[in-house]
């Protein structure tokens, strides 16, 4: 461990003990980044620098910011026309000058690079005393953000890795396109220069694995790679890691050998009595829950669903939806499935032409290893009911019981601000996000969630949950994610609280907008010191609309969105001790 670390630690340590606000945002440069395809933890990094529109054919850059925590050096960058795929299909190249010497490293537009990385290839060279040495995304400990197409990603590097010679202090960049008319920042010659403060950056408080409420039900969501659990080899680890998360339901995929599974879940489980549906191709659901009815859903069976009876723990029964879309650069096959899901989910809802009976507003969720390394398009389909081949399909239809959007939860590990579900060191392609969960927030409330990596976890807790560090890296190449629904009503943001006669939040429009959009009120009772926030999926406040008092009637706010990143936000109004909140859906 480098001098400057232990001293960031120890001054982080005195912070703690003598009781003071760390403010890392305010008070030092640093900041806490979580690399997992959202951008709001970017608002309050300054940008490093800006370039401006149409001077690049291709890919035209706009903002470049730069920060750094404990172990990463972070980059932001994002462009002011179209959408991209960062591991693949480009022409970027990422330049660092990591000792702030032009006389070093390869001569770049006045800055000597020790590291030099194209992204469309996946691989880099290290150049050092005249030498240039290939690596590999995991030489850098490299982390990207996200794994679909997008205009803006964010990037992680190891501070501490043998291409900047130690730990990085102070340096330079180049970000370029190489192609012809390309567009590189800075337009100047010598880079965009970061510096690495003395400052300490708190690493994330960690997420129990423990229920927050006793009653909640877990969901695991888990590829298993091929017929992982019943192999000998890799069977003590998956004991161990499912042991320690201690599911309700359990939804594999990549599993083959389904007449084996259910013995071995029962036998780590000998007090309850579990059941199994079908397997589907190489998909399968377990529950502690009795199955009321199970069924393929598409016809390239990679999607079916499992009906539980969970009447007594809900009131309703719960229908889990288990996927495992078709791999890799077969983005064409990925967009055909989800349209079919989503016709045939529009079509069981509206009229009820599925695979069995299904009550209106049954709570659903949607997990599984949905390979989302293309187009984002193919997200939007299943979160929104967008249908990109309506010609085959049909209509668009809003997947939702109230007509809107079903959320796209986005869960991070329990002990590192990474929200990648796959990874692999030996492979060229970076981890990424490729399992997923959807789930209906008209019907169900979130309690905990979180991605289990064991690499990750510190010595105490692994002790704690009866773990080894090496069970999620030797069990399978996927990492385990956990979702707990809550049965406590006060547990979700999207949660409504106290009597519907006091006042409602009518549906914005347009939602999705892009990126002003009108939010309605009706007061019925006249508000004393209340207030209207937007807040984030994380319940983290970005923007104060309104604080005061209302006179009963009709009201309406408008909420531009325009510094904000693309995600769900939610109008959050507060009076009279009640709370209600409205999903909005900012796409741009």
């Amino acid at each position: 461990m480098s001098k400057s670390l232990i001293k960031k630690q120890i001054i982080f340590g005195l912070f703690q003990i003598l009781g003071i606000p760390f403010l890392c945002s305010t008070l030092f440069a640093g900041h806490s980044i979580t690399i997992d395809g959202q951008f709001q933890d970017w608002d309050n990094v300054n940008v490093a620098y800006a370039d401006g529109q149409t001077d690049g054919m291709s890919a035209d850059f706009a903002d470049i910011k730069i920060t750094y925590d404990m172990d990463f050096l972070f980059i932001y960058f994002s462009f002011h026309d179209g959408e991209f795929l960062l591991q693949d299909g480009n022409t970027f190249n990422l330049y660092i000058d990591s000792d702030n010497n032009p006389e070093t490293g390869l001569e770049k537009n006045g800055i000597g690079a020790e590291l030099h990385w194209v992204f469309g290839q996946r691989q880099g060279t290290w150049h050092s005393n005249g030498n240039q040495i290939s690596i590999w995304q995991n030489d850098i400990t490299l982390r990207t953000g996200p794994t679909i197409t997008s205009n803006e990603f964010e990037i992680a590097i190891s501070r501490y890795c043998d291409v900047f010679g130690g730990e990085i202090v102070e340096g330079n960049l180049i970000i370029e396109e190489v192609s012809s008319n390309s567009d590189t920042v800075p337009n100047e010659s010598g880079g965009i220069y970061f510096s690495i403060g003395e400052d300490a950056v708190p690493y994330p408080e960690p997420i129990p694995f423990e229920r927050r409420h006793e009653n909640d039900i877990r969901i695991l969501s888990y590829n298993t790679l091929h017929t992982g659990i019943v192999e000998p080899d890799r069977q003590p680890h998956f004991e161990r890691i499912i042991k320690a998360i201690d599911p309700d339901i359990i939804a594999l995929q990549e599993h083959s050998e389904w007449d084996e599974i259910e013995d071995i879940i029962q036998s780590w489980f000998p007090e309850d009595n579990w059941t199994a549906s079908w397997t589907y191709r190489d998909l399968i659901v377990l529950s502690r829950f009795p199955l009321i009815n199970d069924a393929n859903l598409i016809s390239s069976e990679r999607s079916m669903c499992a009906l539980l009876d969970t009447e007594n723990e809900m009131g309703h029964n719960l229908l889990i939806m288990n996927s495992h879309l078709s791999c890799c650069d077969n983005d064409e096959a990925r967009q055909q499935q989800v349209d079919e899901f989503a016709s045939v989910w529009r079509d069981w809802r509206l009229g009820g032409n599925g695979p069995f009976p299904l009550e209106a507003e049954t709570p659903f969720i949607h997990v599984g290893d949905f390979n989302f390394v293309g187009q984002k398009q193919q997200v939007i389909t299943l979160r929104d009911g967008d249908i990109l081949d309506e010609s085959t399909y049909g209509a668009d239809y809003p997947p939702d019981w109230d007509e809107s959007s079903i959320i796209d939860l986005f869960s991070r590990h329990t002990e590192k601000r990474m929200g990648y579900t796959w990874r692999s060191d030996g492979s060229s392609f970076n981890p990424g996000k490729l399992d997923y969960i959807f789930y209906s927030d008209a019907t169900i409330d979130s309690g905990r969630h979180f991605v289990v990596n064991t690499l990750a976890m510190s010595p105490e807790t692994l002790a704690e949950n009866g773990l080894e560090w090496n069970d999620t890296q030797e069990a399978s190449d996927h990492l385990p994610r956990v979702f707990d629904i809550s049965l406590n009503p006060n547990a979700s943001i999207g949660h409504e609280e106290g009597s519907p006669a006091e006042f409602i939040i009518m549906a914005n429009y347009p939602n999705p907008f892009n990126p002003i959009t009108t939010i309605s009120l009706t007061i019925n009772n006249p508000i004393q010191n209340g207030s209207m926030d937007i807040i984030d999926m994380n319940g983290r406040i970005v923007d104060h609309m309104w604080s005061g008092n209302l006179i009963s009637g009709s009201h309406t706010f408008k909420w531009d969105g325009q510094i904000k990143s693309s995600g769900i936000y939610f109008a959050r109004l507060h009076g009279n001790g009640i709370s209600r909140t409205h999903k909005m859906i900012l796409l741009k």
